[in-house]
């Protein structure tokens, strides 16, 4: 059972992990060699341990909060505080003009620029596919093997339409790296293929999911496994994702899109009507803690975080609750709550993420201090922020646990005990809302809205735009769980100020750019058009 937000007991030290605060060290998974030559393949305790080894990789590549910097604080929701947060150049808008200048939005993000993490997940399934693939079925229980298989096909898929989203142009590599004669560096990294278009990176996502999709099992509420390890579910939401992404891609490119809208739905009506999940209601602050610190019934995929299971870190290092969340001090100095280094949610910003409030009760459920009327970040030298209880910081992510091994003077000394969010039944069922608006049947998508706004306290949607509806819902919802900068991306949608200017937009402009280190070992990769000429590398 997770420790709740706020309690504060001290646990065995056995179980803690130690992580460094160092950038390069910080929240990497033990190091998991991606050929692993003294694995053979001959047992199912082999074929279980690699498939961890994706878990791993990916955990490892994802608890960094990176997903949250891009879905999120891409949007201009969040502003970053006096003393840290996020780099503003996530959301301000770039100063390319000045060719010497450092101010180059994404173009001034070089370590976000770099793919090579992804691919070292992608590596790590390749390697497990084809050698799970040659192995007997009977070296496995009944039903193992498929069911192994389909979660590093559900993984290699998951990671793809990461990087089609972010980059969209990307090289595409299925075979396993197995020798040094192969397409692989020292460091094992990816070297010397070029990008494949953002539609052949999605292909290879429906594919690999469709098979995840015929090898998995729906799971069962309440098992060791519910939520953390993926299942038929898991893979039907993604295909849902996967879907309406293409559809977007294809109708920018004048291509006919249909299928793909009737798929998704599909896809994520299955996942709402034989899943097993179902909503948690909002009855007060204790059921959405329980609901993010993790295997809830709306957990259809999410990170596991757990100080006692060894899968933790210390949120005064890293993760997404060193930018967003206030750390009550073990010596009771509440100075030391790390006020002025999280991000906040400007005041002119609000009305973006609740134009309902105060009826909307998640404003509340979600965030501390919203009726807050900061516009500028909290310092003890600000002209007009000075008051640390009136940051508006988010506390969906909000549970810790105490460091018992934690030197004298280390005061917001915590553990997390959040899990991380990928897909869970709200999402999933806004976003098979968009699917049926999409396809055309609206008249479906309207339960489904209603549904969300009455267990926020909103009485039954009466207008007349219900696809922007459904998108302020799934803001109003998702906001913090790294979706909403993609949701605008695919509806070309970006209400409030925000840095994607219509140009930008014309011009693929949602697409990061590519580090050089990159472009200087693969001389097969060229930069994303729009950042030729906009980065500081």
């Amino acid at each position: 059972m997770k420790k709740s937000r706020y309690r504060l007991p001290v646990i065995a030290a056995c179980v803690l992990l130690s992580l460094s605060s160092c950038k390069d060290d910080f929240l990497s998974p033990e190091q998991i060699d991606l050929v692993y030559n003294e694995v053979y393949w001959s047992s199912e305790k082999d074929a279980e341990k690699a498939v961890l080894g994706i878990y791993s990789l990916y955990r490892g590549l994802m608890v960094n909060a990176q997903m949250y910097d891009r879905g999120d604080v891409t949007t201009g929701y969040f502003n970053r505080g006096w003393n840290g947060g996020s780099s503003n150049a996530l959301y301000l808008p770039g100063n390319f003009s000045d060719v010497s200048g450092n101010q180059k939005s994404w173009g001034s993000l070089e370590s976000y620029a770099n793919w090579h993490g992804f691919y070292k997940v992608i590596a790590q399934a390749n390697m497990v596919i084809s050698n799970m693939e040659k192995m007997s079925p009977g070296l496995f229980a009944e039903g193992r093997k498929a069911a192994l298989l389909g979660e590093a096909y559900f993984l290699r898929a998951l990671t793809y339409y990461h990087i089609a989203c972010i980059w969209g142009n990307a090289p595409v590599i299925t075979d396993a790296i197995e020798s040094s004669s192969q397409v692989i560096d020292s460091d094992k990294l990816l070297i010397n293929i070029p990008r494949s278009s953002d539609i052949e990176v999605v292909n290879l996502v429906l594919s690999d999911t469709e098979k995840a999709i015929s090898m998995l099992q729906y799971g069962n509420p309440g098992t060791a496994g519910w939520g953390i390890r993926a299942n038929k579910g898991s893979a039907q939401a993604l295909s849902g994702y996967a879907n309406l992404w293409m559809a977007f891609l294809k109708e920018r490119d004048g291509q006919p899109f249909d299928a793909h809208l009737t798929a998704a739905v599909q896809s994520l009506e299955d996942v709402v009507s034989k899943g097993g999940y179902s909503l948690v209601g909002y009855t007060g602050e204790a059921a959405v803690r329980q609901l993010f610190e993790g295997q809830s019934t709306e957990a259809v995929f999410e990170l596991n975080i757990s100080v006692e299971q060894g899968e933790s870190y210390r949120v005064d290092k890293g993760g997404i609750e060193f930018l967003t969340c206030k750390l009550p001090p073990l010596d009771g100095d509440a100075s030391k709550d790390r006020a002025s280094n999280i991000n906040f949610v400007p005041f002119s910003k609000k009305e973006f993420i609740y134009p309902e409030y105060p009826q909307d009760i998640r404003a509340e459920l979600f965030w501390e201090a919203w009726d807050s009327n900061y516009d500028e970040p909290f310092s003890d030298v600000s002209n007009v922020a000075t008051d640390r209880n009136k940051v508006t910081w988010m506390t969906k992510f909000a549970s810790f646990t105490v460091d018992p091994a934690r030197q004298w003077n280390e005061y917001v000394a915590y553990f997390a005990e959040a899990n991380i969010p990928v897909f869970r039944l709200t999402d999933v069922k806004l976003l098979l809302a968009e699917a049926y608006v999409k396809n055309n049947d609206p008249g479906r998508a309207l339960p489904i809205v209603n549904e969300i706004r009455q267990r926020a306290g909103l009485d039954a949607y009466t207008g007349t735009e219900l696809l922007k509806e459904i998108l302020q819902q799934r803001t109003s919802e998702l906001i913090g769980e790294g979706k909403l900068f993609f949701d605008f991306v695919r509806n070309n949608y970006f209400p409030g100020v925000s840095a994607m200017t219509p140009e930008r937009y014309a011009q693929e402009g949602y697409y990061w750019p590519v580090s050089g280190n990159i472009l200087t070992t693969n001389k097969e990769i060229e930069q994303t058009p729009y950042w030729n000429g906009k980065t500081t590398w």
